[in-house]
């Protein structure tokens, strides 16, 4: 992985004054070399070294003729704020190393790695630069008002929601398979090691109404003991393993079930997931049936 072999060339002050850039990008669009050397609290001529080493490592972007009275200015790449995660992962001694890609989708990264506890793992880099910054804003409700956003705030904040989700779901102890939360950090978070392939991927599955069944089961437990809403849920976001097991995965657009649009994206989940089963495996399902199920469920306590 890039950041991880580019983090053993990286001193401690030069991870400093990538710090120094992240805490100036809360404020500006393009950070000016001043505000990075008060942030790494740095003089300027060691901030202007430092700087210069990490833009030929390329973890940095370098502007020129932005911000008045100060004509260089920077801001960190995808690759920087890696290094900045795998960084603190390493420090707080849970990340041990780094293996190869495990997946590649259109808003994360995932790599196999090796925690300091002997077990293996992945890290999952959430990366929502990859899809339209409209299309963020409309579907992602978490996303506030700011006056300035970067797609690194943005994949830190998805990153945070999907370990809030794990963490909630896991506290319930429900008699089935979530993955494991080791820990997160910017935009990064460190899970048990996933068993199986997207559901998008099999030609063809065994006991399909027996699978589809396990996934309504699963997600009706989620709704009813945790009380959430996946908010993205289809045969792009459901595992399922070699012995047929299945995991819902990927919660960065979970709502609560007391939002005041969560009758609306629970519908679009069951649609969505009943959508594929009846287009790949010929299955007839009454939508509405199992949308009244999960309804039901409000008035029945």
């Amino acid at each position: 992985m890039f950041a991880a072999k580019k983090l053993n060339q990286l001193s401690e002050d030069a991870i400093r004054v990538l710090m120094g850039i992240e805490q100036g990008m809360r404020r500006f669009e393009f950070v000016p070399v001043n505000h990075i050397a008060f942030f790494a609290r740095f003089d300027k001529e060691k901030t202007k070294y430092l700087l210069d080493k990490v833009h030929k490592l390329g973890v940095v972007y370098r502007f020129k003729g932005i911000n008045r009275g100060d004509p260089i200015s920077y801001i960190l790449n995808y690759e920087g704020y890696d290094i900045l995660a795998l960084h603190a992962f390493y420090s707080k001694n849970i990340i041990k190393s780094i293996g190869n890609i495990r997946g590649k989708g259109k808003e994360s990264d995932v790599y196999e790695c090796l925690l300091f506890n002997g077990d293996q793992a992945i890290i999952k880099f959430h990366r929502l630069g990859r899809i339209s910054f409209r299309n963020i804003k409309k579907l992602r409700s978490y996303i506030t008002k700011q006056k300035h956003l970067n797609w690194l705030y943005m994949s830190r904040l998805s990153a945070h929601r999907e370990y809030e989700a794990l963490n909630l779901i896991q506290s319930k102890n429900l008699d089935f398979k979530v993955p494991k939360v080791y820990g997160w950090n910017r935009h990064a978070i460190v899970l048990s090691l996933l068993y199986g392939d997207e559901l998008y991927k099999f030609n063809e599955i065994n006991e399909p109404v027996k699978i589809f069944e396990e996934i309504l089961d699963q997600y009706y437990k989620i709704y009813t003991n945790v009380g959430i809403i996946h908010g993205d849920l289809g045969e792009f976001n459901v595992i399922l393993s070699p012995n047929n097991d299945i995991m819902i995965i990927d919660w960065p657009q979970w709502v609560s079930k007391d939002h005041p649009h969560a009758q609306q994206y629970l519908k679009r989940d069951i649609e969505n997931i009943t959508e594929f089963f009846k287009r790949k495996y010929k299955l007839e399902i009454d939508v509405d049936s199992i949308l009244y199920k999960f309804l039901k469920s409000e008035f029945d306590k």
